[in-house]
């Protein structure tokens, strides 16, 4: 984050900066190689004869000039104020004003403006106009060129000596006033026009990438704006939903007392203790009783609801084996399966993996799950099976029932949905209560219908961690 509130284009303008004056830092390193290249070449493979001592004295000022400029640029590019963006240009503004020197004194000790590598300003005065703004661009363009002439008629007219490439050129050639004009002209022409052209372009990749991240700052902005509204939202749903769980507890709860009350009267008058019971009497009292009870059983899920949601279960929450939780789930079932000709079959491992969870929850889960598959299977056999795996175990309940359509496999799990095929009645809570157990455990729970072993059925699959490291 920028330690003050940034002017518009100020980042992408330092980043680009940046970036170049490190890429100009690079290509240093490499002109250094090829002016020793280029001179040790032209001496000995094409015979020029000029002196060596002058171009590595300049190539090693070079080096220790660009090692500067890189240490710099490093110390440059940790600091993120408002003011580094001046720095910057003025350091590039420098270095290419540097630049243009060396290439001058080194064109002295070459041949001057008879040097074929004159035109050399031209790649100068580009990158002037890459890196810095129109104006200075075009001061160094103007200097370049400058530079360029008063070295020819410092050499003309014998105010400096004149290297004479000899094998090259001819030896008086620098003395010829139509030569030197021609080249200047041209090397003028040549760096204003790269200047104009250079200008015109990088001022409107400037333009353009100062309105892309302008535009970015705005979606930015509006998707920050939009997620707190999101989180807001979030927030304030999460609160309702916390006052109904707490107001659905507290309903319920008062629901649970008279009912309870009424269903012990109705037991008392069954069981004759308010007198004789007449048959007709009896029925009619036995089937008010019935209703009592599904209405307690549905008090009872929902009162599990606000229980799990918050949070109660962790209070519950201990190391236990599972082997014996799914015994004491079965107890009484396997007397409801024998009834209906049904085989109870339990595939239990001979050391129970141990988990850290409620075996009350846990119980009631798988419970539910095996007394679904008993209601809704008239003929076969009922699996139970505990699986253990690397970090975690599976408990899965099978079926050879009536099986559950396709369309209703994607809401099985919502709070009062009951399937399609399905005549018993029931509160359509059961699944859904398990469903936040397992949640709660940390764990996930799935149906597949039909079971993909048998073909038909259904099999009801749990998973959730296990405890590490332990085992019964």
């Amino acid at each position: 984050m920028l330690k003050t509130e940034p002017v518009a284009g100020y980042i992408p303008e330092l980043k680009a900066l940046k970036a170049r004056l490190s890429v100009f830092v690079r290509m240093r390193w490499l002109v250094v190689a090829g002016i020793i290249a280029v001179a040790l070449s032209a001496k000995y493979l094409f015979h020029i004869s000029f002196n060596l001592l002058p171009v590595f004295i300049i190539c090693l000022f070079l080096l220790v000039y660009n090692f500067w400029v890189y240490l710099w640029n490093r110390r440059l590019a940790k600091d993120d104020t408002e003011l580094v963006i001046n720095r910057a240009q003025t350091s590039g503004y420098l270095q290419v004003l540097l630049d243009l020197a060396v290439l001058t004194v080194l064109l002295h000790f070459t041949g001057g403006i008879t040097n074929p590598f004159v035109f050399v300003y031209v790649i100068h005065t580009t990158a002037a106009s890459i890196l810095l703004s129109r104006r200075r661009a075009y001061e160094l363009t103007t200097i370049a060129v400058g530079m360029a002439a008063l070295l020819a008629f410092l050499e003309y007219y014998g105010v400096i000596g004149h290297v004479n490439l000899v094998g090259f050129l001819p030896v008086n050639l620098y003395r010829q006033l139509n030569f030197v004009w021609s080249v200047i002209v041209t090397l003028a022409v040549l760096t204003y026009t790269s200047t104009y052209i250079s200008t015109a372009v990088a001022g409107e990749l400037r333009q353009q990438h100062l309105k892309m991240d302008l535009l970015r700052d705005k979606l930015l902005k509006e998707d920050e704006i939009e997620l707190e509204r999101i989180s807001s939202e979030v927030t304030r749903l999460k609160d309702e939903r916390t006052s109904f769980v707490r107001l659905l507890n507290v309903v319920t709860h008062d629901l649970q007392a008279p009912l309870v009350a009424v269903q012990s009267c109705i037991s008392y008058v069954l069981d004759g203790y308010a007198g004789e019971v007449v048959p007709e009497q009896k029925d009619w009292l036995q089937r008010g009783s019935r209703r009592i009870d599904g209405l307690l059983l549905l008090i009872t899920d929902l009162l599990d609801i606000p229980r799990i949601e918050l949070g109660q279960l962790k209070q519950e929450m201990a190391d236990l084996s599972l082997n014996e939780v799914i015994t004491h789930s079965l107890e009484g079932l396997e007397i409801v399966a024998a009834k209906k000709g049904l085989k109870l079959l339990v595939e239990l491992p001979e050391k129970s993996p141990v988990v850290t969870g409620s075996a009350r929850r846990l119980q009631q889960v798988i419970t539910n799950l095996i007394n679904n598959a008993v209601n809704y299977t008239k003929e076969g056999e009922i699996k139970i099976s505990l699986t253990e795996h690397d970090d975690e175990v599976s408990v899965a309940v099978s079926d050879t029932g009536i099986g559950i359509p396709a369309q209703d496999l994607p809401r099985l799990f919502d709070e009062f949905y009951r399937g399609s095929n399905v005549e018993t009645k029931g509160s359509g809570l059961g699944l859904s209560i398990a469903r936040r157990i397992i949640n709660a455990h940390s764990g996930k729970i799935w149906v597949e219908s039909p079971n993909p072993a048998t073909g038909h059925g259904s099999i009801f699959t749990f998973v959730i961690p296990k405890k590490q490291n332990k085992t019964n």
